[in-house]
């Protein structure tokens, strides 16, 4: 068994894999945006993203695409959702 360690915590692979999930899935959805649009966001392929969403593994590299492509997505909400509200004098 794979495990990873933190400063304060030990992880196995398994439980790790389960939190990714529940973390992707979680961001997406409160984001309002569809798989394939997180797909576009991060250059992930649409399968891929739904297969992690189902509890597979993810490498290293899809973690940072999928985040840098929330991190996007919600900032690019945050501003659309600005966009034509009063301002505030």
């Amino acid at each position: 068994m794979s495990s990873i360690m933190g400063k304060n915590t030990a992880v196995d692979g398994k439980e790790f894999d389960r939190v990714v999930t529940s973390t992707v899935l979680a961001m997406r959805r409160s984001l309002g945006v569809t798989t394939a649009e997180l797909a576009k966001a991060s250059g992930i392929p649409a399968s891929s993203i739904e297969a992690i969403e189902r509890g597979g593994t993810s490498t290293r590299a899809e973690r940072y695409d999928i985040a840098t492509a929330v991190g996007w997505l919600s900032n690019h909400n945050t501003a659309q959702g600005l966009i034509g509200q009063p301002s505030v004098p």
